[in-house]
């Protein structure tokens, strides 16, 4: 009798943790594959083992592990500072987009310009990086949510440290990639925004400046769940088409080129380190004929070849000793022609830079 009594209370247990830690029908794992995610705790599921959720900072904030709060306080009141709490099992703010923790901020009354940063490192510079997180912003209705996402180009530490969190200047790095900001209240908004980094480092900013006017008590609630940050390519898989093609930059007197079985292997060197990519065409001596002669006028309509580029796969690797294969060159004949553009990207004081030089005409032999 004792056995089956314990038994009972066992599963009343069992089903209590279930209705706790399972609030939706069907709930997304806690734990994701990476995926090529560079943020380090994008999705807030990592847990500090002395509170099994977010860590503690003054003056009584949760904050998700490897990411920084920041706000601006001006003048310093205190009026402008949210509260920052883990969206946790067990809270008012719950569920959250998926897992058990997101990273939410709130504050009744007056509104605040805040939000929670991270610096990412070891990226490759000159190549785009998409930065996406998913927000809610609640509030009464008529709230504008003004949440946006961005990247810095330059990695920007943008407070001092965990202790002292005002936006340093009042002002984000200037040279940030912003989203569109959210446009609904009360619903999961996924924001995205794409930068290419400077040098190895970005950072990835979450940013809200909810505001409303109403007869109502104000109230502002943001929160942020599933951060990623990925390498994405560019469109087409080419690089952004450079303003000249006789860039100083590619030094023309080292390009050199050979036909090895299949490949046309081309070379050539930089003034600094850039990334590597070729654009080619190839054209046929059997599509040129001379047309039978003629006694008479006839007008004909011109007809023009598209200015259609393939490209090699993109060589991110900053270095200034560029070597590319494009294969196919056994199908082609003799006498027909491989047009070239030898193309490298690379960081300047403001902006990634795309160099060419060609057009450079090989025959082959």
């Amino acid at each position: 009798m004792k056995t089956s009594r314990l038994r009972y209370v066992w599963i009343l247990v069992m089903l209590g943790s279930l209705l706790l830690f399972q609030p939706n029908a069907n709930p997304a794992p806690a734990v994701q594959a990476n995926n090529g995610n560079v943020l380090v705790n994008g999705d807030f599921e990592a847990e500090d083992p002395a509170t099994h959720g977010f860590i503690w900072f003054p003056p009584n904030h949760f904050l998700a592990l490897n990411w920084y709060r920041w706000w601006v306080n001006m003048p310093a009141a205190n009026t402008m500072i949210p509260e920052y709490d883990d969206m946790r099992p067990g809270t008012l703010r719950w569920p959250p987009y998926s897992g058990r923790h997101a990273q939410v901020y709130f504050k009744w009354g007056a509104n605040y310009q805040a939000g929670v940063y991270q610096v990412v490192e070891n990226l490759t510079p000159c190549v785009p990086y998409e930065f996406s997180m998913y927000v809610n912003s609640r509030g009464n209705a008529g709230t504008v949510p003004h949440t946006r996402i961005g990247l810095d180009l330059q990695g920007t530490q943008i407070t001092l440290d965990h202790d002292h969190n005002d936006l340093i200047g009042g002002q984000m790095p200037p040279r940030t990639a912003w989203s569109a900001e959210q446009t609904i209240l009360t619903t999961w908004e996924r924001l995205a925004t794409t930068a290419e980094p400077l040098g190895t480092r970005l950072t990835a900013i979450t940013y809200a400046n909810p505001s409303y006017t109403g007869d109502q008590d104000a109230w502002y609630d943001t929160w942020w769940d599933n951060g990623a940050l990925v390498q994405v390519g560019f469109p087409n898989g080419k690089l952004p088409e450079p303003t000249s093609w006789n860039s100083s930059y590619i030094n023309s007197a080292s390009v050199q080129y050979t036909f090895d079985g299949d490949n046309l292997r081309l070379s050539w060197n930089t003034t600094g380190p850039a990334s590597t990519q070729v654009w080619y065409q190839t054209m046929s001596t059997a599509q040129i004929t001379t047309p039978p002669p003629m006694s008479h006028t006839m007008f004909l309509p011109l007809i023009m070849r598209a200015d259609i580029w393939q490209a090699t796969a993109l060589n991110p690797t900053p270095t200034t000793s560029h070597s590319v294969s494009i294969p196919g060159m056994q199908s082609l004949q003799s006498g027909d022609k491989i047009i070239v553009r030898l193309l490298s990207r690379h960081p300047t004081a403001d902006a990634c830079v795309t160099e060419g030089y060609g057009n450079i005409e090989i025959v082959k032999p």
